[in-house]
């Protein structure tokens, strides 16, 4: 440390401790919500906000690294892959897809977010019934399935940017973090 300032080395330390907590923290919420049975899909948006505090805070890859970590730590580690698999393409990587899309003008923005959320759902659903041979009544291809998850994305969508422009206006100076 110089004149009161952090070297790059002790930056890329904190953000690589960083990093880990924040892998470790969305794996230990997916987790959970696996043993519960019902909750892995909401274990997944909550997952996603360590990445969306990666995406504020650390930029970057670094927000590309966790999600990487922390799915491969799912797939690996979860006993139910169709909770990993949710993780894995529609909560670990959307908040920064979400960043990206939200530089566009509003209508391209959601349509940017609409398209890829049907497209991963399109593929989860593909994988859970073709690859894991999840024989449910529910995991279809069907317009009812589609018509519930598009307006739980929404809401889901919705509630990101209350809870990221919250901790951007209201908590963010508070905690004064350096990375």
């Amino acid at each position: 440390m110089k004149n009161g300032k952090r070297d790059s080395g002790t930056k890329s330390a904190l953000r690589l401790c960083a990093a880990a907590m924040i892998c470790a923290l969305s794996f230990a919420l997916m987790y959970i919500g696996t043993l519960t049975g019902v909750g892995d899909l909401c274990a997944a948006v909550l997952g996603a906000l360590g990445t969306a505090f990666a995406v504020i805070e650390l930029r970057g890859a670094w927000p590309w690294i966790i999600a990487a970590a922390c799915s491969v730590l799912c797939l690996l580690l979860l006993p139910d892959k169709f909770a990993a698999l949710e993780y894995i393409m529609l909560g670990g990587v959307y908040p920064i897809i979400k960043s990206y899309a939200e530089r566009l003008p509003k209508i391209a923005a959601w349509a940017v977010k609409f398209a890829y959320f049907n497209l991963m759902l399109t593929g989860c659903l593909a994988i859970a019934k073709f690859v894991l041979l999840i024989d449910e009544s529910w995991v279809g291809f069907n317009v009812l399935v589609y018509a519930l998850s598009n307006a739980a994305f929404l809401i889901v969508d919705i509630s990101l940017t209350v809870l990221i422009s919250a901790y951007i206006t209201r908590l963010r100076h508070r905690l004064k973090l350096k990375f």
